[in-house]
């Protein structure tokens, strides 16, 4: 049971119970619709990367569960190991995001990614070594977006881990990133 209750969707302002029930209903979702300002604009920025992203999905799903792994936060590991099977990752490379690094079910940009991932999770700036090694395989652009999607899902780890959010009773199979953009686009 969550630390807090879920937010009553009928006490929220108009604007976040709509961007609420436009989303999967997740719980996730549930007791973020109710931290005031912040909703929305978080739900854009997750939006942002979703939708115009520079990382291929398959990556950024492997740098979520890297992180969600790193920080045990089991709510992480589960949504985005469903995410990545919806995705069509197999379940080899979705298990090897938890193992010992390098992989050899990765390929050399993806262990320099997730071994750039591991040490600016563990240390906040990065390895030089590290951070060329991932640079090269992504370049300016892109390497600035894993540095933000390694740090929104440290937040998002450190959310459900310190509000103790359960998962849902039952699996939702249908709340995949289709649904999320869908319910994102005008909402960001």
């Amino acid at each position: 049971m969550a630390r807090i209750p879920y937010p009553d969707p009928d006490l929220l302002p108009s604007e976040d119970r709509a961007l609420r029930d436009a989303l999967p209903p997740l719980n996730i979702f549930r007791m973020l619709s109710g931290s005031g300002a912040s909703f929305a604009p978080f739900m854009a920025l997750i939006n942002a990367y979703l939708n115009s992203g520079l990382l291929d999905a398959e990556l950024r799903e492997l740098v979520i569960l890297r992180v969600g792994h790193l920080c045990g936060s089991v709510y992480e590991q589960h949504q985005h190991r469903r995410v990545s099977r919806m995705l069509g990752m197999s379940d080899a490379r979705i298990d090897a995001a938890s193992g010992a690094l390098p992989a050899s079910v990765f390929s050399e940009a993806e262990n320099a990614v997730l071994a750039f991932t591991d040490d600016q999770v563990a240390n906040v700036k990065a390895d030089p070594r590290l951070f060329a090694d991932a640079h090269r395989a992504l370049g300016d652009a892109a390497m600035q977006e894993l540095v933000i999607i390694i740090g929104i899902y440290l937040l998002v780890c450190r959310y459900l881990e310190t509000f103790e959010i359960e998962l849902e009773e039952k699996d939702i199979e249908t709340s995949g990133l289709d649904e999320i953009r869908r319910s994102m686009k005008g909402n960001g």
